[in-house]
């Protein structure tokens, strides 16, 4: 609904009122409050990490090194983490209402700074009392600042969401079936935005069906501040007739927005750029481009080389309780299509009976498999059977997080029955991945499990990033000590 109850009912007002409520409406503008309060946040940031830092200098400070030298060192700290926060997105309005994701993304930059700082502290003089007295409680006296930041943050956001301030007051201007149709998705998302009207290049005198109002009428509302957006629903082939609109509001402090009309297109846009002077909306990139490739290569062998070093006596340990549980191989290889479809063979320990002739369909574990061993019931509940694929990732088979590979079979099956399933192929695939640490883990037993499953996979192909890596992995190790869907 519109937010007046009759079409065009607008009540009239002066132009000074109408300057005067204007400015009001823009102070109080859900937007300026989201911006400024992410500005204030980064300030805030930067301003408590630096004074706490300055303040343990003064209490204890280094007589082997220069006040400047440490000034400079708390600056960089500071500089660092807000880099950091910034790159995680922490900063963001939606972000900033999760106090749960706000503590990862803290944390995670925190330490990142703090490690940063440490290694160029030690490389430089080795002043482990450096380390020790100051940046410690510095450390822990930051991380508590900055996350109870968050919860007043998240009290204040929750309040104003209450209170509808976030709402985003939008005019749809055009004409014909796109324009009310674009109308109505508007509407459905009401917790969003809120429908001023719908707005046409008409006379005022007989208004066609649906629509509240000529280009007039809404350019007095949007100066008088009551709007925040103008999104223009018509046909990108009439480059004139969206010159003539996006002129004719030009001079107002609103924004304007061009509706690509691209309403059933299952792929959304990611991106909008002119090339050679041609306007294109991008809805696909290719993953891992530019340094993003070898950045995940390296992580994948770093972090993979650690936990064999770390787990090696426990693989050791399942190595002997797989061959003193059953006959047969300790480690099971199936062949499945990892990056690019291209065939891979991937490595897990055992869990099941050893068999001869297996079924070609490759049915999925189900809970009670009579085909699973104790120690494979162990195993498969704690997904210790997936440590083999560390050896997968050395070999650069597969990555630490990514889509989960599926036997070929399944592979088929889905492919034929959902249209872009084969598009998960487009990145290696994980030992872990996004679709695992959300809930779709283990046996999919419906076509539309798999559908959310593969949305998981292609969120995380289009949104890679190493922040996004290391997420992925702390969220792992809740779900499988939880062993939700491992059997």
């Amino acid at each position: 609904m519109s937010i007046y109850s009759d079409r065009g009912s607008f009540p009239p007002q002066s132009p000074g009122l109408t300057r005067s409520l204007g400015k009001l409406r823009a102070s109080l503008s859900g937007v300026d409050l989201q911006l400024r309060l992410q500005g204030l946040m980064r300030l805030f940031d930067w301003l408590s990490i630096t004074a706490t830092g300055l303040a343990f200098d003064v209490l204890v400070r280094s007589q082997e090194r220069s006040p400047l030298a440490q000034a400079l060192g708390i600056v960089l700290v500071a500089t660092i983490t807000v880099n950091g926060l910034e790159v995680a997105q922490a900063y963001d309005s939606r972000s900033m209402a999760r106090l749960g994701t706000q503590v990862g993304k803290v944390m995670i930059a925190w330490t990142s700074a703090f490690g940063c700082v440490a290694a160029i502290a030690y490389l430089t003089d080795g002043s482990p009392r450096l380390l020790g007295d100051v940046t410690g409680f510095w450390f822990g006296a930051n991380g508590i600042l900055l996350l109870a930041s968050r919860v007043v943050v998240g009290v204040l956001l929750a309040q104003w969401q209450k209170e509808g301030r976030f709402v985003r007051n939008i005019a749809v201007f055009g004409t014909g079936p796109a324009a009310l149709a674009l109308a109505e998705k508007l509407r459905a998302g009401k917790k969003e935005v809120n429908l001023v009207g719908v707005f046409a290049d008409v006379g005022a005198s007989k208004l066609p069906a649906g629509i509240d109002g000529n280009a007039d009428l809404l350019a007095a509302r949007a100066g008088s501040g009551l709007i925040d957006e103008i999104m223009l629903a018509m046909p990108w082939s009439s480059p004139a007739d969206l010159n003539r609109a996006i002129t004719r509001f030009s001079d107002l402090q609103v924004e304007v927005s061009i509706h690509p009309a691209l309403s059933e297109l299952e792929y959304p846009p990611q991106d909008f750029a002119v090339t050679a002077g041609v306007a294109k909306l991008t809805v696909q990139r290719r993953p891992l481009s530019g340094w993003d490739g070898p950045v995940k290569r390296a992580e994948d062998i770093v972090v993979a080389l650690l936990a064999l070093a770390i787990v090696a006596p426990l693989l050791a340990l399942i190595a002997l309780a797989i061959k003193i549980d059953s006959r047969g191989p300790i480690l099971f290889r199936q062949k499945r299509h990892g990056f690019n479809n291209n065939p891979i063979l991937v490595y897990k320990f055992r869990s099941m009976l050893h068999d001869l002739q297996p079924d070609p369909s490759v049915p999925q574990a189900k809970r009670n498999d009579p085909r699973v061993t104790r120690v494979g019931a162990f195993l498969r509940r704690t997904s210790l059977d997936e440590l083999a694929q560390l050896i997968n990732v050395l070999r650069g088979d597969m990555s630490l997080v990514g889509p989960r590979p599926h036997a070929d079979a399944h592979n088929e099956k889905y492919a034929r029955l959902i249209d872009g399933y084969l598009a998960r192929h487009r990145m290696k695939p994980g030992i872990t991945g996004w679709a695992q640490v959300n809930g779709f883990r283990g046996e999919t037993e419906t076509t539309e499990q798999m559908r959310r499953r593969l949305a998981c996979d292609l969120f995380y192909i289009a949104n890679w990033s190493l922040l996004l890596d290391i997420k992925v992995i702390l969220m792992t190790v809740p779900v499988v000590l939880r062993g939700t869907n491992a059997y």
